[in-house]
């Protein structure tokens, strides 16, 4: 073991002076992070404000058939009306943007309105454009126009309005904010935890395969008194400690973009803040342990069977897709850590951590993820210590 700890403080300290680890485990999830984050906030707001100030053109047809609906829709400021184009033009204009979007009114519109039956207005835009801004506000026009109809018709006919609700749904949520905002966070944070894991150990795992047959200094390690399984656990240490700081980092670099977005409420800010207690934390490093020993064995056994770093780098990009694809399933609706999901790996560690996150996990099942993931991690490091062992993997021609 001492010898093990000798090769884990050289190959560390040989591992920090290199740039392209320290990009990968410190710069991206302190920089990257907080302003990828802050971009996404801010332009989804930005967007959305410029989509409900943006002055819009609507053709309206047919607006002889129904004045009223014509006035409400003339009376917004941000709509300016268009009149003359023919109807069997209207989505040909919408599609070409000459308009943004277009309103049909039949002739028999009136007619059905007044005889207390429903009349029917063709809406014509493209959901694709301006965050659908076009049919959400013409829609809200057309239902407020609706309701004074409804409105009109009760009062002429003397009627009481719950006529028309026959059942009324009171809604009561039992799950709280805390719940609410966990079960959204608990869905994405575990894609950032597990990724910069796989990401921050790749650099230095293959600096520490591949790197050193290219700089020669392999054959020099192996005359040494170390054996080869004192080696091979010491460079494991050394790409399973750079990947687990890489995902802690990142947290970090996460927490200080949430502290700079100034529009969440000082309400949501505090459970975030609750959330992310050290209990939380504690446990997801618990599970991204053994997960990321998992991935320092894979990527250095690629790296050892690799001829050069350009080998290893092309070998491993690939695996990044392995690991982004169970992470996704991850974040779907509906799917939620079982008995059967609980032994599926890096899918587990993903609906793992969003149960943790969301005070909902539940210990038998938590417990399968940890039998699960230490049995891979064990088997993990079993294959690497084999593979370093073999001759033709490492001497490869």
């Amino acid at each position: 073991m001492p010898r093990t700890f000798t090769i884990f403080r050289k190959e560390l300290i040989d591992t920090l002076r290199d740039r392209r680890t320290l990009i990968m485990m410190i710069v991206v999830p302190v920089l990257l992070v907080p302003i990828m984050l802050l971009v996404v906030v801010k332009v989804g707001a930005l967007l959305e404000r410029k989509a409900s100030e943006k002055q819009l053109k609507i053709a309206v047809v047919g607006a002889e058939y129904a004045p009223d609906l014509h006035s409400l829709i003339a009376s917004d400021s941000l709509i300016t009306v268009i009149q003359g184009i023919a109807i069997e033009d209207v989505a040909a204009t919408v599609r070409e943007d000459s308009v943004d979007g277009a309103i049909v009114i039949p002739s028999t519109f009136l007619d059905r309105i007044n005889a207390d039956r429903q009349a029917a207005v063709q809406l014509y835009y493209q959901s694709t454009r301006s965050l659908n801004v076009v049919e959400r506000r013409l829609r809200d026009i057309i239902e407020e126009y609706a309701e004074e109809i409804v409105g009109r018709r009760i009062e002429r006919l003397n009627l009481d309005a719950q006529l028309f609700d026959a059942i009324e749904i009171v809604d009561f949520d039992v799950a709280t904010v805390k719940e609410r905002i966990g079960e959204t966070a608990g869905r994405l944070l575990p894609y950032m935890f597990i990724l910069f894991c796989f990401m921050g150990s790749m650099y230095p795992g293959i600096d520490l395969g591949a790197g050193e047959k290219e700089r020669g200094t392999l054959e020099t390690l192996l005359s040494s008194p170390a054996s080869r399984l004192e080696i091979v656990l010491g460079k494991f240490l050394v790409i399973s400690l750079i990947g687990l700081a890489s995902a802690m980092i990142s947290i970090g670099g996460l927490y200080i973009a949430v502290l700079q977005i100034k529009e969440i409420p000082e309400q949501i800010m505090a459970v975030i803040t609750d959330i992310l207690n050290l209990t939380v934390l504690g446990m997801i490093v618990s599970l991204l342990i053994p997960l990321e020993a998992f991935f320092a064995a894979v990527i250095l056994a690629v790296s050892i069977y690799s001829k050069s770093f350009k080998e290893a780098q092309s070998s491993l990009t690939p695996m990044s897709f392995v690991v982004i694809v169970p992470v996704l399933i991850g974040l779907m609706p509906g799917v939620e850590l079982t008995w059967k999901t609980a032994l599926i790996p890096i899918l587990n560690v993903s609906l793992a951590s969003k149960d943790v996150i969301s005070a909902a996990i539940d210990p038998t099942h938590l417990a399968l993820v940890y039998v699960s993931l230490l049995l891979l991690a064990s088997v993990s490091i079993v294959f690497c210590v084999k593979w370093f062992n073999r001759e033709a993997t490492l001497f490869r021609g």
